[in-house]
This record gives C-alpha cells, sequence and structure tokens, in this order.
C-alpha cells in the first residue's frame, strides 16, 4: 500500500502539489527502514532463533537451508532498503552538492522501485519457504543444497 501511496503522491494526486514530494520521500525512507529492519532479522535467523530459547533443531539440515535462504533474502532487503534511503538522501541533500532540482520525482521513483522488489523479494522468499515445508524435506536427513535468491 506505501508503494501506491508514494506512486500516487508523486504522479497523481500530489502532482500539483510540491509538499508531496517531501511526503513521498517520508514514505520511501521509512519503508526502507522497514526493509533494513526485516532484513537484518532474517540475515540472523539463527541467531535471532538462538537469542529467544532456540528452535528444536530436529533436522539440521533442514533447519541449515532455511537460515541460508533467510540469510539470502536478509541480505537482499538490507542493500534495497539502503539504496531506497540514498535515493531519498539524493533529494535532500542540497541542491549545490547533488543538484536534483526538478527531478525529485524521478529520483524519489527511483527509491520506489527499490523498495519494490524488496516486496518482490519477500513474495519469492514466502514462496521458498512454502515449497520447503509442502516438500517434506523436513523429514529428511539428507542435506539439501544451498538455494540462491538471485
Amino acid at each position: 500500500m506505501a508503494l501506491i501511496e508514494i506512486v500516487s503522491l508523486l504522479w497523481f494526486s500530489g502532482y500539483q502539489d510540491h509538499s508531496s514530494i517531501h511526503e513521498a520521500g517520508h514514505l520511501t525512507e521509512g519503508m526502507g527502514v522497514v526493509l533494513i529492519g526485516w532484513g537484518v532479522v532474517l540475515e540472523e535467523r539463527h541467531g535471532v532463533a538462538d537469542l529467544l530459547g532456540g528452535a528444536p533443531r530436529a533436522n539440521p539440515a533442514y533447519e541449515a537451508a532455511i537460515d541460508s535462504l533467510c540469510h539470502q533474502a536478509g541480505l537482499s532487503l538490507l542493500v534495497l532498503g539502503l539504496i531506497a534511503e540514498i535515493f531519498v538522501q539524493c533529494v535532500e541533500i542540497p541542491d549545490h552538492i547533488i543538484n536534483t532540482d526538478g527531478i525529485e520525482r524521478v529520483v524519489l521513483t527511483g527509491g520506489d522501485a527499490f523498495l519494490a522488489l524488496g516486496l518482490v523479494t519477500l513474495v519469492l522468499l514466502s514462496g521458498r519457504l512454502a515449497r520447503f515445508r509442502r516438500s517434506g524435506l523436513e523429514d529428511s536427513p539428507v542435506a539439501i543444497p544451498e538455494v540462491r535468491l538471485h
């Protein structure tokens, strides 16, 4: 919903209102922080589970495969969230340092695109985790090969 709101602020309902650029930047920055936070938690799934009392490790290979998926997705979310925030900062930095005068909407749309990639990353991760569960691999004693998100 935030992606739709940002696009609306930049190109539709907020197009004539210059304050909509500031609001869209604020939303992009906030969603970037959410992606970064989510990425940190996913990236360190194993450590977070141990911190919270640990999860049963009946099948270490299965858990390691899930940890690997979460680590990769988490790292992707960290990078995507940071890049989205960089786009916002490019607009907020004074124009004599980085001149974005007149192209603020385009730059913030670039940040919005990275948020959309974060959404795609989360959807792909959810699908991969669901396939792991349905495949019955949690009962298999055989090591699961590392799965890449890219």
